[in-house]
């Protein structure tokens, strides 16, 4: 038996995923799941360090989701204290700096962009963002770790730092930042891929994204393996996945990269929105064309007031951008269509999940063969979604 050439590091994610989710199905699921991998891996032509390596993650994922749920109080709610600590002095001043130049509505808000907290927002304000699909602007993630990487990295290369130190001085940086948002599944995703892009560039290596985000989800899964039925985890990962699976295609079609990137991420985030929250934004696309990089610009006068300490006089800029963004929204959410309501089953999740695996160009296989099987798992999603 042959395996197909497919990226290691996506078949031991994929490995991951069995012994997590049939361990928390029940004990046998789980012996069934360790017999078939057992006697897949002694039968395929693989190498041998892969076989080893790949029962090593196995055992470390079934070893953490036990540990995990004799020792955890409540292993699916992830605990954040934005008040414990030296995150609490930091996030205290932050709390305390940004209402001085901006009003009580625009503070929470820049806060709740900079550090994905929440909490501070008003359920009015959340609800229009959500409505107006730029709830992924309240969720720190690869965005945010994007965007605060490019900055430290231009300081850099301003100071003329060599460039063999920046990778030394940017992750610890990065990992602070993480701290600061409470680990929170997205952005240990972000940060994860956005350190392995940039030592696999620091050594003349193109990585590959597929690899890289399965690389994240092994990683946080063997450290948080209740992170699997996780909303955040969920959306985070697919949305991720979404890019790379649609993206080029979708930029082919438009030849615009903020129409491509939002309608790849809304392809790949689809099934999870419809299942958790049961609507989809009807103008999103729309809100994230003009909206978006208002609040990146905004997000970016927060960064450099928090900073450099003294240098708040530039929130009064970002003043009247998120006036216009919470006006924005605000009226896409009074509107009554603004979103879709919708439900399907988990089920239906899966399916769409494989048909568009099957779509992607990851998938090697007879053009008649493809579609056809694609064709097939489509009609039953649609099946599925008006059932």
């Amino acid at each position: 038996m042959k395996l197909c050439n497919f990226r290691p590091i996506c078949w031991l994610a994929l490995i991951v995923i069995l012994a997590i989710s049939s361990a928390m199905l029940s004990t046998w699921c789980s012996a069934v799941v360790a017999v078939g991998l057992l006697t897949t891996l002694v039968w395929t032509k693989v190498p041998r360090q892969f076989k080893i390596v790949a029962v090593v993650v196995y055992i470390l994922a079934l070893a953490s989701y036990t540990l995990t749920t004799c020792f955890v109080a409540n292993p699916y709610v992830q605990t954040y204290d934005p008040n414990d600590g030296l995150r609490g002095i930091i996030l205290g001043y932050v709390r305390w700096y940004l209402p001085m130049f901006l009003s009580k509505d625009n503070a929470n808000l820049l806060y709740a962009m900079m550090f994905g907290d929440k909490s501070v927002l008003t359920w009015g304000l959340r609800s229009d963002f959500t409505a107006a699909g730029l709830a992924h602007m309240l969720t720190v993630s690869g965005l945010h770790v994007g965007l605060l990487f490019s900055v430290i990295s231009l300081l850099l290369r301003w100071c003329r730092v060599p460039k063999r130190v920046h990778i030394w001085l940017i992750t610890p940086v990065l990992l602070f930042y993480a701290y600061l948002c409470g680990w929170r599944y997205a952005i240990m995703r972000a940060v994860i891929m956005c350190l392995v892009y940039a030592i696999a560039k620091h050594h003349l290596h193109v990585a590959d994204p597929l690899s890289v985000l399965s690389l994240a989800a092994v990683i946080i899964l063997i450290i948080y393996p209740y992170a699997l039925v996780s909303v955040s985890f969920l959306l985070s990962f697919s949305c991720v996945l979404g890019i790379n699976l649609w993206y080029q295609t979708v930029y082919r079609v438009f030849s615009s990269q903020t129409v491509a990137m939002y309608v790849a991420v809304m392809l790949g985030s689809l099934p999870f929105m419809i299942y958790f929250f049961g609507s989809v934004p009807l103008f999103g696309l729309i809100a994230n064309v003009i909206l978006v990089p208002t609040l990146i610009l905004a997000f970016h006068f927060g960064v450099f007031a928090v900073s450099t300490f003294v240098c708040g006089a530039v929130l009064w800029l970002a003043e009247p951008m998120l006036n216009f963004v919470r006006w924005v929204t605000r009226a896409l959410g009074e509107l009554p269509w603004a979103t879709i309501k919708v439900s399907h089953s988990l089920l239906a999740v899966f399916v769409y999940l494989g048909a568009s695996l099957l779509l992607s160009r990851f998938i090697f296989l007879r053009p008649k063969i493809k579609y056809s099987l694609v064709a097939v798992l489509f009609t039953c999603y649609l099946v599925l979604l008006v059932v």
